[in-house]
């Protein structure tokens, strides 16, 4: 990040002011629905018909942006910021195609014109039919296109994380409806769905496991403290909000400790979204803040080290 997240902070930015004081008002208006950004890479895939793909980024598109995926009353520039970017690599049949789906989401920070990452994850059972000019079709209460429902738990996961970080726990709205269509999709024969598919079961049944259950609650917790008590309050006392940061990942690192299960698939989200932002956050503290940083990250996210090293 060329740009330093504190001088970004500090530079007013009056649409977000607005966003921040309208969701600190009332908290019908947190969560909106989203602009998707929606990329689809078939470089991989040997399909002369083109126009195929292009029909089906349109209706991914559409399906994605137009729905109205809350029930609560928005403006354009409160809807959620995503880009859903689909890499095919495989067409297995006619109309059948494997490949991966990264999610990515931000949201606004008071008082700036800084936008900070909620998500950053790759799908990697990305796998669905389609036939060209296929209208795409949902329903919460039934599974009956895994294009759809892939699409729509991780709309609602996107969309649950956002009120996580405005209003503590505000999510689970959200997370449940993604949950409920996990468990509609048990019966469906493509990876992604099952409690035992994908490596280290990293699959959507184990995030919105994770995500719901009681051994989580510090992760949701950390999620609220570290954007709406931290980050939010960095344009004003950005000391305050580095203190509020580090209770955060303090939170993290003891839910690190409890070990709650052999996934943490959740945990890793937090961290290999946050993991640059976090460094950045804390390369302009004190020595000495510089150092517990560190050192707290380096024993309970080893595996982005690298990025932390900054801070020695």
């Amino acid at each position: 990040m060329v740009t330093s997240i504190t001088s970004l902070l500090l530079r007013s930015s009056r649409k977000h002011l607005l966003l921040a004081v309208t969701l600190c008002a009332c908290a019908a208006l947190q969560a909106q629905t989203v602009r998707c950004n929606v990329t689809l890479n078939t470089q991989k895939v040997q399909n002369t018909n083109r126009t195929l793909f292009e029909t089906l980024k349109t209706e991914i598109t559409n399906f994605v942006n137009n729905r109205a995926w809350t029930n609560h009353t928005y403006q354009q520039f409160e809807r959620i910021e995503c880009n859903f970017i689909i890499t095919l690599n495989e067409q297995a049949g006619e109309d059948e195609f494997k490949g991966t789906l990264q999610i990515q989401a931000q949201r606004p920070v008071y008082g700036s014109i800084y936008s900070s990452p909620t998500i950053n994850t790759i799908d990697n059972n990305f796998e669905f039919s389609y036939k060209e000019n296929e209208v795409l079709d949902f329903s919460e209460n039934t599974h009956s296109s895994n294009l759809t429902s892939m699409l729509a738990y991780w709309v609602y996961v996107v969309v649950g994380l956002d009120y996580d970080t405005f209003s503590a726990n505000g999510g689970t709205e959200w997370f449940r409806k993604a949950e409920r269509i996990a468990q509609n999709a048990q019966s469906e024969t493509r990876s992604g769905w099952s409690s035992s598919s994908g490596l280290n079961h990293r699959n959507r049944y184990w995030l919105t496991e994770n995500i719901l259950g009681s051994k989580y609650t510090r992760e949701r917790q950390a999620y609220y403290t570290y954007h709406r008590l931290g980050l939010d309050m960095m344009s004003d006392k950005p000391e305050e909000g580095r203190r509020q940061v580090m209770l955060a990942l303090q939170e993290m690192q003891k839910l690190y400790k409890e070990k709650p299960d052999n996934t943490l698939y959740f945990y890793t989200i937090f961290f290999d979204t946050k993991a640059d932002e976090i460094a950045n956050i804390f390369s302009e503290a004190t020595p000495a803040e510089k150092q517990a940083a560190y050192q707290l990250l380096s024993a309970i996210n080893n595996t982005n080290d690298p990025k932390y090293k900054k801070l020695k």
